[in-house]
């Protein structure tokens, strides 16, 4: 393992990999959402219709974890290259009445749909200040 240059961090975070949300349930056990992103000025920000179980999660406990992480195609020797990023920190909850985050989040992984609206289902936006990122190469 080998730490990713901050080239490869930026390349990682600006691409449309879907993350992986951890949050914690009542019984202290994870469950992991996968979920679009966005990396904004140290910052991540993501969408999600409002009632969903993760944001129950985030209010009862605001303690999150991402990871971000891209395999590359298995080379001659076996190995599977990946690039990865493991956050954990804490989350906030707010409205997206606007729709502003989540209009950035769609451009990013799908343009075609940016335009497309929600057909009035209220939407929140998470927002995670990282306190640990882990950026992590196999090879």
């Amino acid at each position: 393992m080998r730490t990713l240059r901050p080239a490869e961090v930026a390349g990682l975070l600006a691409t449309d990999i879907v993350a992986h949300l951890a949050t914690i349930d009542a019984a202290e056990y994870p469950h992991v959402t996968p979920i679009w992103f966005l990396w904004d000025d140290g910052i991540f920000r993501l969408t999600s219709f409002a009632g969903r179980p993760h944001l129950r999660r985030i209010l009862a406990n605001p303690r999150v974890g991402l990871v971000i992480d891209r395999e590359a195609a298995p080379r001659a020797d076996g190995q599977r290259p990946n690039r990865q990023l493991r956050v954990i920190g804490d989350a906030e909850l707010a409205a997206d009445p606007d729709g502003r985050w989540t209009q950035r989040i769609r451009e990013k992984y799908s343009p075609a749909r940016a335009a497309l609206g929600d057909a009035g289902r209220a939407r929140v936006l998470i927002t995670i200040t990282p306190k640990l990122v882990v950026a992590l190469a196999s090879v």
